[in-house]
């Protein structure tokens, strides 16, 4: 007589409202440049945070982390990152606004338009920061790029995917 073994293994399952914070943590830290890669990154757990409906408790973790993670790698900006400490209550207020502007938007405008708005109000706030820290010689001109155009194109292309992951994975939301 053959026997034959068979194990089953438990399969454990996180909450997105355990994972989502973590991995707005860790992304800066293991995907530390380019910048369109890790803001692109970043901004889809932005937009997931607020499409999944996990509450906004949430979404003050996923807005703060990624900058803090940013600047403790200290690798995203090089030589540049300590001048990232004077953008970090700005960037945590873009990516609330970021975050609030997509969910109120979509509420009556297409998704994409909504992806489309919020991303601009993120990019011009930033903008409008970097502008002036520049005007006022505190930072250099690097920061008008990687705060307003860079900004613009990482959180629409994280709008997106946002977007995608929602539709392949999630197929009731939104």
């Amino acid at each position: 007589m053959k026997t034959q073994t068979t194990v089953l293994e438990k399969i454990t399952t996180l909450p997105l409202n355990f994972v989502l914070p973590i991995l707005a943590f860790a992304i800066p830290l293991f995907i530390s440049g380019p910048q369109w890669l890790t803001g692109t990154v970043v901004n889809t757990l932005l937009f997931l945070v607020v499409s999944q409906n996990l509450g906004r408790k949430n979404w003050l973790s996923v807005a703060i982390l990624p900058s803090l993670a940013a600047v403790s790698h200290g690798l995203l900006f090089g030589k540049f990152t300590p001048f990232l400490l004077y953008f970090l209550p700005f960037i945590w207020i873009g990516n609330l606004l970021l975050m609030f502007t997509f969910f109120k938007l979509n509420k009556f405008l297409p998704l994409t338009i909504s992806v489309i708005f919020s991303s601009l109000i993120k990019s011009f706030w930033l903008y409008l920061f970097a502008s002036m820290y520049f005007q006022l010689k505190l930072v250099p001109a690097v920061f008008l790029t990687s705060m307003g155009i860079f900004q613009l194109i990482t959180a629409i292309f994280g709008g997106i995917i946002a977007l995608k992951i929602k539709t392949v994975f999630v197929k009731d939301s939104l």
